[in-house]
């Protein structure tokens, strides 16, 4: 049911993420897994539960094809949010899609990778 409201394909992928609520006059970064990207949004593991609607910065950070560990960061809102056991799958939109301006360390990671496909 989620998998019919996404623009794009999800793809896996192995990095981590700080997630800090946009609106939040003292933001509490919360470090998270990313399970799976898109050019229009993610999926992270978190301890941390976010609420649905909550304005996000998410700040990625990868090895990138090169062997070079890098980041990136993006700006997004919490889509969904669904519990397992002691742990949150978040699904997070991206206000903009990714984007070589923006975005171009994450953006040349994640066009490389699905090119693989």
């Amino acid at each position: 049911m989620i998998q019919n409201l996404r623009r794009h394909h999800r793809y896996p992928i192995l990095a981590t993420a700080v997630v800090e609520v946009k609106n939040d006059k003292n933001p509490q970064p919360v470090e998270a897994m990313v399970s799976s990207i898109s050019q229009s949004g993610m999926g992270v593991y978190s301890y941390v539960p976010l609420e649905k609607g909550t304005p996000v910065t998410i700040e990625v950070t990868f090895i990138s094809v090169k062997g070079i560990k890098e980041n990136d960061t993006a700006e997004g809102r919490v889509v969904w949010l669904s519990k397992m056991g002691k742990i949150y799958f978040v699904g997070i939109a991206f206000d903009e899609e990714l984007n070589p301006v923006k975005q171009p360390r994450l953006y040349e990671h994640f066009f490389k990778v699905i090119s693989w496909d």
